[in-house]
């Protein structure tokens, strides 16, 4: 494979703006088409990519499409409304990167599409916010066969830290949406412990510095109280999104009949915030339903 294949991205969001970036800074012509054409447009301004208000324009080019949108609708809405004819779109020989999270039953859905129209699919959602694209260091897993994604290695290495095969697409989708309820919960955890500590008599301040140093205390975590002692909830995972993939998780484990309690109190704790209008806050805004103003 060339540097020089052309990428086509969906979605102009905070990932998918970040992953159009660097696949451009690596030599990549780089096409960005978002639903709201505005995002698209605004970032082929102060980057070395173009907007495309056509999808089908947009695919019609591209030798690599990746798709970054933000759930089952619309991926759906895009993939698979008749009117679109996304698919047809696509060149023969293109191969469909699909980074959305996603519930397994959309991905399956959307690979045998994609098989059906003989569209190499690749399953490739990342475990990461922000810091971790802009800095090309994302873990992704795969959902797809061997060659496929050794294929796709090269594009897949622009914004990648770290890589694992899962199996077939759909498996991929299982460990995100385990990974991302694992982290749901953690976060609401500590958010709920910090607020009983900050109605203590304990400084608030030094009681999260110290729960930030403990053995038990992932590093991921450590970054989420930093965020919690600063009250500072800017934007890296929304709690929007988080509330939506616990929904998958929440569907997940039903499908599987599998127990998941700490999952359903978790995933109510959210949609509470996202009632409480914290829902364009980042996970760590969560603590704002605990902490004291």
């Amino acid at each position: 494979m060339t540097s020089k294949q052309t990428i086509t991205v969906l979605g102009a969001g905070a990932m998918g703006s970040r992953l159009a970036i660097n696949y451009a800074a690596a030599g990549h012509p780089v096409t960005v088409w978002n639903r709201t054409a505005d995002r698209a447009n605004t970032l082929a301004q102060n980057h070395d990519v173009t907007a495309q208000e056509s999808l089908h324009e947009a695919l019609s080019q591209a030798d690599i499409v990746v798709s970054m949108l933000a759930d089952d609708d619309a991926a759906t809405s895009v993939w698979l409304d008749p009117m679109l004819g996304s698919l047809a779109a696509l060149k023969p020989d293109a191969v469909w990167i699909e980074s959305s999270t996603l519930t397994t039953t959309t991905v399956k859905k959307l690979f045998d599409a994609a098989t059906t129209a003989g569209v190499d699919f690749l399953e490739a959602p990342v475990v990461g916010t922000l810091p971790q694209v802009e800095s090309g260091s994302l873990f992704y897993l795969l959902g797809g066969g061997p060659e496929l994604c050794e294929r796709m290695q090269p594009v897949i290495d622009v914004n990648a830290g770290a890589v694992k095969r899962m199996g077939t697409p759909g498996s991929a989708a299982v460990m995100k949406l385990a990974i991302n309820g694992l982290l749901a919960i953690q976060v609401a955890a500590y958010a709920e412990i910090v607020g009983l500590l900050d109605q203590s008599d304990l400084d608030t301040g030094e009681s999260i510095e110290l729960l930030a140093k403990l053995p038990i205390t992932a590093p991921k975590i450590g970054g989420v109280l930093t965020k919690f002692a600063e009250r500072s909830f800017e934007p890296n995972f929304p709690v929007r999104l988080v509330a939506k993939d616990l929904d998958y998780l929440g569907r997940l484990a039903e499908g599987f009949n599998a127990a998941n309690p700490v999952g359903e109190v978790t995933a109510d704790l959210y949609k509470q915030a996202i009632a409480a209008g914290l829902g364009e806050l980042d996970i760590s805004g969560i603590a704002s339903v605990y902490l004291a103003d």
